[in-house]
């Protein structure tokens, strides 16, 4: 169901005599790039979950547009059928979002579906399963079992070190060029050219200095990478493929989740309680153990707001020196 994605807004100026074929299809390009494709794709398969219910309810039951009534009942379907209030969220972003574009009245955003969403979260609200946070001590363990000789060895742990100190989303992780990462007296300094809160592609910069280990420096470790695997241009973080040799294309981000419970798995640890994020979370938890300040902090990982952070940062001072359990003489 088509209706939901860039090409109702693109279709618009379909019929428009005025406007000449090339720029219709410039309309075309900015349109899908006004989201990521991964959340286009996401409100197309919403929107076709959605037109499969109008369709089980009854032939007569309009999709486009729909009413507030028939997204109130689709919004309460899903909560009883046992959808996670995220995914119910999301689809009701793409219900919003195709009726946006294709210029109907917005039921998304009616006091019928608003008051059933406020329920729903009310009753099926909960808090996020978080992975568990990959912080310094877990981190060095997991690294322990690397071995210097073999490249797999050293591309994971220059993954680890780097996605961590620099507090990295996966996407941004494997989203790195050999052109974005460059190698001074002090460190490296990456360049994230986007990331999930900077979808205007502002870019930002981010800077990494060198360990007191060197097993568990980041620098070094993305140096004897680099050296090894013959990199010279292009993706920063390869394939390795079953004989040995270094691709030419990235990794993607779901491969960061894989070497990263691959590698807790081979150190003893659970693998199911470990993700890709676990680095992110790992460098706010450890950062905040150490009592670096929210705002450096916030820097690093390029949040924008403390709010965001703020689950980790609690989680990382719950025993520090202020925790009032340990000042009641017990």
């Amino acid at each position: 169901m088509s209706e939901g994605g860039s090409e109702v807004a693109v279709r618009r100026f379909d019929s428009d005599d005025a406007l000449s074929p090339d720029l219709v299809e410039r309309v075309a390009d900015y349109a899908r790039a006004a989201r990521a494709p991964s959340t286009w794709r996401a409100y197309e398969t919403d929107l076709r979950h959605f037109g499969a219910w109008c369709a089980d309810q009854s032939p007569q039951l309009a999709v486009l547009p729909a009413s507030p009534e028939t997204v109130a009942g689709y919004l309460a379907a899903l909560a009883d059928a046992g959808y996670r209030p995220t995914t119910i969220r999301r689809r009701l972003a793409a219900i919003s979002v195709a009726h946006q574009l294709g210029r109907h009245p917005n039921p998304a955003s009616s006091p019928e579906a608003a008051t059933v969403w406020d329920g729903i979260r009310r009753t099926h609200g909960a808090a996020p399963n978080r992975k568990n946070a990959l912080e310094t001590r877990l981190l060095t363990q997991v690294l322990a079992e690397l071995d210097g000789s073999r490249l797999a060895d050293i591309r994971d742990r220059a993954l680890l070190l780097v996605g961590f100190a620099g507090c990295l989303r996966r996407s941004e992780l494997v989203a790195l060029d050999l052109a974005d990462i460059a190698e001074t007296p002090d460190g490296v300094i990456l360049t994230i050219r986007r990331s999930k809160t900077d979808q205007d592609a502002s870019g930002a910069l981010v800077g990494l200095t060198f360990g007191s280990y060197r097993p568990t420096c980041p620098v070094r470790s993305w140096i004897a990478w680099r050296e090894t695997a013959g990199i010279t241009h292009g993706p920063a973080f390869r394939a390795i493929n079953r004989h040995g040799g270094v691709s030419s294309g990235r990794l993607y981000p779901g491969s960061v989740a894989r070497i990263v419970q691959r590698r807790v798995a081979a150190a003893g640890l659970s693998p199911t309680d470990f993700a890709g994020h676990s680095l992110r979370s790992g460098f706010a938890t450890a950062a905040a153990r150490a009592g670096v300040p929210d705002r450096a902090i916030m820097r690093q990982g390029r949040w924008r707001s403390s709010t965001s952070l703020d689950s980790y940062v609690r989680a990382g001072r719950l025993f520090d020196r202020d925790n009032p359990s340990g000042k009641v003489g017990l």
